[in-house]
């Protein structure tokens, strides 16, 4: 990436909080002095509308936020958004005209505005493919975006983690070990008269950590964990998992809780803290 430099472009009164929500993620990626979000300290006197367009110069991509109060009504029944003056106007326009990528991002519901609503120098931002961004599922439709920009930027998403091969190593013995678990519940069943429902819950909660940990893409709240956070809901899940199965077992002795509970949930922690430690240096 050569600038990977981003302007989010926005009206206080429509998306002050998506702006942050957004502006936050961006600087857990990209240093944070290359994502503007608002353009201070312009001096009195000067030129604003020749700050704005330099800062968007400088630029890669634009994200222009839209909300349902985007066009910002001026009490005359003609939106803000038509006065040459405009902050919103200005910044967008001048992305169009110097050939900055920009991404449309509607707001929690807030439709692409109509070509003949906008002023001429706008028009072309109806054409521009628009991103979703809802306050339901905020965390993973900001993560997609954060995902576009970063594509757009010609980064890679999404990032690589440090800790990379223990998570990966930590991970898959999980997965073994859950599998394993299953396949004795499965063979029990067949010389038993009846499995314990706490031993099939047990089972069932073994086989949901072990698709967290691995982060497959069953749900946006999963995708979106970073490794050292699954890790440590990881250890947790385990614990739960074991005490469930052991409820409606016999015989369940020391050595069995410190090899098939302790140690997996240790490992699964200390996984997560090495992690973490990683990610600080």
């Amino acid at each position: 990436m050569t600038k990977r430099k981003v302007f989010i472009s926005y009206r206080r009164d429509d998306a002050a909080g998506f702006s942050n929500a957004i502006h936050d993620r961006l600087v857990e990626h990209l240093p944070k002095d290359q994502v503007f979000m608002d353009v201070l300290g312009i001096e009195p006197g000067a030129d604003f509308v020749k700050k704005l367009e330099s800062t968007v110069d400088n630029c890669d991509v634009l994200l222009a936020l839209i909300g349902k109060r985007w066009a910002g009504e001026d009490g005359t029944g003609r939106g803000r958004i038509h006065d040459p003056q405009d902050w919103v106007r200005v910044e967008i326009a001048a992305a169009i005209r110097r050939g900055v990528r920009v991404i449309p991002v509607l707001l929690d519901g807030a439709s692409m505005p109509k070509a003949e609503s906008l002023p001429e120098d706008l028009r072309p931002l109806v054409r521009m493919n628009a991103t979703d961004v809802r306050s339901s599922r905020l965390n993973a439709d900001v993560w997609d975006l954060t995902g576009s920009t970063i594509g757009a930027l010609g980064g890679k998403w999404p990032p690589d983690e440090p800790g990379g091969k223990i998570y990966a190593v930590i991970t898959s013995i999980y997965a073994l070990f859950a599998g394993a678990v299953v396949l004795f519940v499965m063979l029990a069943s067949l010389f038993m008269t009846e499995v314990a429902m706490s031993t099939l819950l047990g089972a069932l909660l073994f086989v949901l950590n072990s698709v967290l940990l691995l982060r497959l893409p069953v749900h946006h709240w999963v995708r979106t964990l970073t490794r050292q956070r699954a890790l440590t809901i990881g250890s947790i899940i385990h614990l739960v998992a074991f005490a469930v199965m052991s409820a409606g077992a016999t015989g369940v002795d020391g050595v069995i809780v410190f090899v098939f509970g302790i140690v997996p949930a240790a490992s699964l922690y200390l996984s997560s803290f090495a992690m973490k430690r990683l990610v600080r240096s």
